[in-house]
């Protein structure tokens, strides 16, 4: 047997380490920020307007497109938005100079008001004075020496500047007279500062109806502008705009719901101009942190002005602190979320840097212009940096952020983020989605990268990880069937992290209650395997990070079987190469099944586990291969289904030329050869719409048995099951339905009722592996969603009288239109999806 080595080393990097740039990319970046950076301080007259415009754009867009909707032509439309807008600008320009003017005409009497409090204010710190009088002979002594030192430098400078006249000439004293002013120029000088803000204000107007009138125009010239890849640039621009959209929506909710009880509140508490300081408040949460502060003013010192006493303020000041509370701890964490993607640093940050740039208004747009900065980078890999830079995702996965506090020796903060991720998924996701991969990792970088240290720290560290855990979560009482010996024995097959992730496996393990143990890679050395206690064992994994482990495993599966016939061996290869994850790999490294990640080397345990207690397996059962779709529970709501899809109308077979298009659809959407919108009754599976299925199996039937059928599975558990490779799944890898048509991926979407039903699947299926996101998949949810809104519209139609074929074809018409406008407005949903639906859909 050969003797244990460490893993092998891989000469292809992982995901986590990409190449840095090279010095002379960084330093070209470096300048063209500068550069940027100067033309943005230098143009601040022109840039100003136009980002105030565009952000004003994005609040007005919305009002434009919901007036497009109701036909009215842009040019119409975007003249009544910009109407609405001044006139609401105007409105409340006019009642805050009203209010300023009724405030101004009682300033005399609150004078006289502030003299009075500061007087009494006065005259009682004058009271309390004496007894702290006392205390002041101990600075008596210093400040006599202060004023000695004082003097005798005051005489010295005195001295000295005394000679210095001597030896000078004073010069002659010039003093210009400047011209009288004329009326003119007084007057000049008085409407200068308003024309200013006014010649701005109307700057930004303009470029904003431009804006609203040329946005597509606008939209095209930008694409054109940044080129490169139309798919990454669209993403961008489109996810730019939805967040600085929900963004500045979301502001407004949280500058409503702060200015209104503030002006409720200064109201009842008896404040003047209660109103406009409520309007003031709101408005003023646009300028991030010193907005608040300057708002808080104005009432304050109001009410400290009005009220002869203290309560006003007080009572001010409690509603000030309250509101301030309430909307940062709880409303605006509530409505803003994740709605700009950027991390607090990064706001903070962009905060000081555009202030500096642009000012005061560099401070309110600090944060949009930041957002449209992070979303750029995040889709143009040029300009990645600024996403890490800026954005508040993180920018290791978990596996590499656990292996790097490994090797930082941050064991504490590895262990909590163990807890955070196993409360928030479960133990074995836990173990492998992220431990595992870590250690794949740490094996990788075993021979290329790593130091002693390095390697000592990510063992000592994973090992006090794994016995925190065990701690926490202790394994669950083994079943009396597999109480007897070591029902599972997991055993590293040459060093220490095939070890730990034999612990990991085998703790999984105990959670699910098969009694499983760990033996560490000394124990199968051709000198101590002979002795290995294989009493009660039904089931062995051998856990391997190695790329090359088909010597050593076939070596150590031939002894243990030589040893004990029958038994059922799972190689868990966490790092295996592609020659070693094709079908017959098992059998040429003489095991019964390969595992390659965690989760499955569980399931085919537990499978071997069941088979070897089972006296008889039974076709359909996990033992058997395969796992047959589970029949509802409650006959009652089995019954209740059956119903629904009976009321649903989806059986009709006029639906099935519309349903035919629906799964052609999601088939080209998510490119895979084949798709079905399956309905499942009381025995079978009906095929109710497909594409591509000539393809995957020509003399596949439209209907086929329950138990063989995935979808089931979707209705049983009500939910969305994605399964990346059938194969590898021990649930399905036997399959006989599925090794017919050869299908190694499968996704599908349950169709669901208005009273939550479910009856039926849009499903996607592929001969080759592959994988989807989690928008893919809430894509694929969403479609099955319209489907059903299809089915349900279908339905009422065809109770009100009218028959499918004309119900079809209205419901085509107008949905087509309900499609272009949701495309119109951005939304990227599925909506639509009836207006695949042929004009000349009739009953089959």
């Amino acid at each position: 047997m050969p003797a244990p080595s460490t893993p092998d080393a891989t000469s292809s990097q992982d995901a986590r380490t990409n190449p840095l740039p090279s010095p002379r990319y960084g330093a070209l970046t470096a300048m063209a920020a500068v550069m940027v950076v100067g033309v943005l301080y230098v143009g601040r007259d022109i840039f100003v307007p136009f980002a105030l415009a565009v952000l004003l754009g994005f609040i007005l867009d919305p009002l434009v497109t919901r007036l497009r909707r109701w036909r009215l032509p842009r040019t119409l439309a975007v003249v009544l938005v910009m109407l609405f807008t001044v006139l609401l600008l105007g409105g409340a320009s006019l009642f805050v100079g009203v209010q300023v003017v009724q405030l101004s005409k009682n300033l005399p009497a609150y004078q006289s008001t502030i003299q009075a409090k500061l007087r009494g204010l006065r005259q009682g710190l004058v009271s309390q004075s004496g007894s702290v009088l006392g205390g002041r002979d101990m600075f008596l002594g210093a400040s006599r020496m202060i004023d000695v030192v004082g003097g005798e430098l005051e005489a010295t400078r005195h001295v000295l500047d005394q000679a210095t006249k001597r030896n000078t000439v004073a010069p002659a004293r010039v003093q210009i007279e400047p011209a009288p002013r004329t009326a003119v120029q007084a007057a000049v000088d008085l409407i200068e500062p308003v024309l200013a803000p006014v010649g701005t204000a109307g700057i930004v107007l303009v470029f904003v109806v431009f804006i609203l009138l040329e946005r597509t125009d606008m939209r095209d010239r930008l694409l054109r502008l940044v080129g490169g890849d139309l798919h990454r640039t669209t993403d961008a621009l489109g996810e730019a705009g939805d967040r600085v959209s929900r963004y500045l929506t979301m502001q407004l909710l949280v500058n409503a719901s702060y200015g209104v009880p503030m002006a409720v509140g200064l109201l009842l508490i008896g404040v003047p101009g209660a109103l406009l300081w409520g309007m003031v408040a709101a408005m003023m949460r646009f300028v991030p942190y010193v907005g608040p502060v300057i708002a808080a003013v104005f009432p304050l010192l109001l009410a400290f002005a009005v009220d002869p006493g203290w309560q006003m303020l007080l009572a001010t000041l409690a509603l000030v602190l309250t509101l301030e509370l309430i909307s940062n701890n709880l409303i605006e964490p509530w409505l803003y979320g994740a709605s700009t993607g950027l991390s607090a640093v990064s706001i903070i940050v962009s905060a000081v840097f555009w202030t500096a740039l642009w000012g005061p208004i560099g401070l309110i747009l600090a944060t949009p212009l930041t957002v449209c900065l992070a979303v750029l980078g995040r889709h143009l890999p040029q300009l990645a940096w600024l996403d890490v830079l800026l954005g508040n995702a993180p920018v290791f996965d978990p596996p590499t952020r656990l292996y790097q506090r490994l090797l930082a020796g941050d064991v504490e903060e590895a262990i909590e983020l163990a807890t955070e991720q196993v409360r928030s998924q479960s133990l074995a996701q836990f173990y492998s989605d992220t431990a595992v991969p870590s250690l794949r990792l740490a094996a990788n970088d075993h021979t290329r990268l790593a130091s002693v240290e390095h390697r000592h720290r990510v063992a000592t560290g994973m090992a006090a990880l794994l016995q925190d855990l065990r701690d926490e979560h202790p394994a669950a009482a083994a079943p009396p069937a597999l109480a007897v010996g070591a029902s599972v024995l997991c055993i590293g097959a040459r060093w220490e992290m095939d070890t730990l992730a034999a612990e990991m496996l085998a703790h999984a393990l105990g959670q699910a209650g098969v009694h499983a143990s760990v033996l560490p890679p000394s124990a199968v050395t051709a000198q101590q395997i002979g002795a290995l206690d294989l009493t009660g064992v039904q089931a062995v994994c051998l856990s391997a990070f190695s790329h090359t482990p088909q010597a050593q495993l076939r070596y150590v599966a031939r002894r243990l079987l030589r040893r004990q016939p029958g038994l059922h061996i799972v190689a868990g290869l966490w790092s295996a190469p592609p020659d070693l994850l094709v079908p017959d790999a098992a059998q040429t490294l003489g095991v019964a099944a390969v595992a390659q990640s965690l989760t499955e080397a569980q399931l085919r345990l537990g499978a071997g586990c069941a088979q070897a207690n089972a006296a008889t397996v039974p076709p359909g059962s996990p033992a058997a291969g395969w796992l047959a779709a589970p029949l509802a529970a409650d006959a009652a709501d089995e019954a209740d289904r059956l119903q629904a899809l009976l009321d649903s109308g989806a059986l009709d077979p006029a639906l099935r030329a519309p349903f035919d298009r629906a799964a052609q659809r999601a088939a080209d959407i998510f490119n895979t050869p084949a798709a079905m919108v399956s309905l499942i009754n009381a025995q079978c599976q009906v095929w109710h719409g497909a594409s591509g299925l000539d393809g995957i199996a020509p003399d596949l039937p439209r209907t086929s048995p329950r138990e063989t059928s995935l979808c089931a599975h979707v209705v049983a558990a009500n939910q969305t099951l994605v399964i990346d490779d059938t194969a590898r799944d021990p649930r399905f890898a036997a399959n006989p339905l599925l090794q017919e048509a050869g299908v190694r991926f499968y996704a599908g979407a349950p169709l669901r009722t208005a009273q939550g039903q479910v009856i039926g699947t849009l499903c996607i299926i592929d001969k080759q592996p592959r994988s989807l996101s989690g928008s893919e998949v809430r894509l694929l949810e969403a479609m099955a969603q319209d489907l059903m809104g299809l089915v349900d519209e279908a339905g009422t139609a065809r109770r009100a009288g009218v028959s499918s074929a004309a119900a079809l074809q209205r419901l085509a018409t107008r949905d087509i239109h309900a499609d272009a406008a949701g495309d119109a407005n951005g939304t990227g949903s599925a909506a639509g999806l009836p207006a695949m639906l042929p004009p000349d859909a009739a009953p089959a």
